[in-house]
């Protein structure tokens, strides 16, 4: 049999889900146990609940009570005899012989006998019995009970410590009942409190306070954590299951989260319903239903909290309701109006809707009224230049993509998913056509890459056998040849292996140059010492031709960024080209112009032959400016010039016009 695999994470939230009630009862209970002892200095000095001030205060409330019961009867007796018998039995009063009068018990602890001998009314809370017909009878049974307070003939015989005449004369209850001449009164509460009421619970109370609070302090702090613990293990293990990455949704996680909610009050509802339909004195049926009323409200919460944890944490929470269903079917239905009929409704809807609201403004009665429907009025302005507003934002993004696009950057994010309607479709056709681009100028570059490898992988074929030859060459030449016609031939042969040797370098620069393939080590260059240091160089093959060489250079110093190699190359590529194809016996200008920003090197002469071709066909790799090809060049330089020139942030550009050609690299200036 195949084991089940166990999602750690899971198991350990089902751990805290047990663990946390334990806790929160803990710290709950530790925080009323210090509240009651730190309520009253006194209770932590009695050595039990009957030596407590609170327990004393309450005794003496109960006695103020039932006896203001009792003047209350007399007021009504004298008020209206007639009235007596309805009012007795109202308040579940038995009339006997002897003028007792019998309240009902409600299982109460606390249990009293109160006579008025001047009124001849006499009052209880014990129930009818043959045992209790009699005033002695009721005092019989009152004293069954080690707690006791009675009031007879302006003395009081107490057992409960905090009640006696020194403690309470001069309280205000007691001071009433002195005040009645023949008045007496008799209490005491039943051995042990066996009954729930408000003294058996205090007194549950006041004894567990008493055992909880020395730990309390020590309890509290270690509580928090252990449920800051708990709530983070909740928290990470809710909708975690074995070998699964995403969150685990159930089929009541795709409810509608208004029903979800309903069905979650619901359950409380029950829970809640446990805590106040028990109506008992019996303990361990209130105990009971306490806890039944708590676990169903503790599952409650475990199932609210679950499916709205994982509908947090999938983002789901919103599309889950009922209203958003309703939202986004009407979104729907008006996203496939056209774009047309759209406008005519949001525009002519708009204004009615102003209209209403104007109106009603006109025709408010009060204050009130016009300042609700002038917020209408100002709400609906708000919310319409929102939307005007949003619409604008997406046709800028859609004009800034296509911009892109028009530059030659196909890598832009619309987003559709964030338009609505004829937009989100135009987006989307916008996104797919970039990503056609994006995807035909990869292959473009995948091609240039592998013609350049191949044009790399044949030029160094080449090398290895030229080289031999132009090494057997010089050997050669080191020998005596037998006629001048060797000599001759050996001169040519020489001869047309270097200027092999040359376009086969050429073109390895020229395939790295244009894929990018060069590693550079920009700097600080100084522009006019290069141009010279170039010049220095051309100046003999200048001369050979009856080339006279003008330069106009800045007389600070200019500085550009660039690589020194890379740049020299450039130059004597530019340089090379004017060398062998300006017209004989002319002139080469050469500028330095320096601007605040920019720098600009400019060289222009006049062709020796025709030129009747444009400057973009002229800078084609092997494309040279004379047809008859007489001169020695692999038609690379100005390509290779080009590249370099780019690859170091640069700009490069040829102009024609007639004869005239003219050469421009401009770089940003550096100080």
């Amino acid at each position: 049999m195949k084991q089940k695999n166990i999602c750690l994470a899971r198991v350990a939230k089902n751990i805290a889900y047990v663990v946390a009630p334990v806790f929160a009862i803990i710290l709950i209970a530790s925080i009323i146990s210090l509240a009651i002892m730190d309520s009253d200095i006194r209770l932590k000095d009695a050595n039990n609940y009957y030596e407590t001030r609170i327990f004393s205060d309450r005794y003496l409330n109960s006695i103020y009570e039932n006896y203001n019961r009792m003047k209350n009867i007399i007021a009504q007796e004298k008020a209206n005899k007639e009235y007596e018998h309805t009012y007795i039995q109202s308040a579940a009063l038995n009339e006997n012989k002897d003028n007792i009068y019998y309240f009902t018990n409600y299982n109460t602890n606390f249990y009293y006998l109160i006579i008025d001998a001047k009124e001849q009314v006499i009052i209880t809370n014990l129930e009818h019995t043959m045992r209790t017909d009699d005033i002695q009878g009721i005092i019989g049974k009152l004293k069954e009970n080690s707690l006791y307070w009675n009031f007879e003939n302006k003395e009081i015989d107490t057992s409960i410590s905090n009640l006696k005449m020194e403690d309470i004369r001069y309280t205000y209850q007691f001071e009433n009942i002195l005040e009645d001449e023949e008045i007496m009164i008799y209490t005491s509460l039943l051995n042990n409190v066996p009954y729930s009421d408000v003294y058996g619970m205090s007194k549950v109370g006041y004894d567990f306070a008493i055992k909880m609070n020395s730990s309390a302090p020590i309890l509290i702090p270690v509580s928090i954590i252990a449920l800051v613990i708990c709530m983070f293990i909740i928290m990470h293990g809710i909708g975690r299951v074995a070998k699964q990455e995403e969150i685990y949704l159930n089929w009541f996680d795709k409810w509608k989260l208004e029903i979800v909610l309903m069905i979650g009050i619901a359950i409380m509802l029950i829970g809640v319903m446990f805590f106040v339909a028990i109506d008992s004195g019996i303990r361990t049926i209130i105990i009971t239903g306490f806890t039944i009323g708590f676990v169903i409200i503790y599952l409650g919460c475990i199932l609210m909290l679950e499916t709205l944890v994982k509908r947090l944490k999938t983002h789901t929470m919103l599309k889950s309701t009922i209203i958003y269903s309703i939202l986004r079917s009407i979104k729907e239905l008006v996203d496939n109006f056209q774009i047309a009929t759209k406008l005519i409704i949001f525009f002519w809807g708009f204004c009615l809707l102003g209209f209403i609201l104007t109106m009603a403004m006109i025709n408010a009665t009060d204050g009130g009224e016009l300042w609700f429907t002038g917020g209408l009025l100002l709400t609906q302005g708000i919310l319409s230049f929102k939307y005007l507003l949003k619409k604008r934002q997406e046709f800028e993004k859609i004009e800034q993509a296509l911009k892109s696009i028009y530059e030659g950057n196909t890598k832009i994010s619309l987003k559709p998913n964030e338009m609505k309607g004829v937009l989100k479709r135009l987006a989307t056709y916008i996104e797919d056509i970039a990503g056609g681009l994006s995807n035909a100028v990869n292959e473009s570059l995948k091609s240039e890459r592998l013609k350049t490898e191949l044009i790399t992988n044949v030029s160094h074929d080449i090398k290895t056998p030229l080289t031999s030859i132009i090494n057997y060459v010089d050997l050669l030449k080191k020998e005596e040849m037998p006629n001048e016609k060797c000599t001759e031939y050996l001169n040519i042969l020489d001869s047309k292996s270097q200027r092999l040797k040359k376009l086969t370098e050429d073109l390895v620069e020229a395939s790295k140059a244009s894929s990018g393939n060069i590693k550079l080590q920009i700097e600080n260059i100084n522009v006019v010492e290069l141009i010279k240091q170039v010049s220095g160089e051309f100046e003999d093959k200048f001369q050979s031709r009856g080339l006279e060489e003008i330069m106009t250079v800045p007389e600070e110093t200019v500085f550009i960024k660039a690589d020194g190699r890379y740049m020299y190359r450039v130059l004597e590529n530019i340089y090379s080209n004017s060398a062998k194809y300006a017209m004989e016996n002319s002139r080469i200008y050469v500028d330095v112009i320096a601007q605040p920003q920019s720098v600009v090197i400019q060289m222009k002469n006049i062709s020796q032959e025709k030129l009747n071709i444009s400057a973009d066909e002229l800078m084609q790799r092997f494309v040279r400016g004379e047809a008859s090809r007489n001169t020695e060049g692999s038609g690379l330089g100005l390509s290779i010039a080009e590249s370099l020139t780019q690859l170091q942030n640069g700009k490069f550009h040829i102009y024609l016009d007639g004869d005239l050609f003219k050469i421009t690299i401009g770089f940003e200036r550096k100080f």
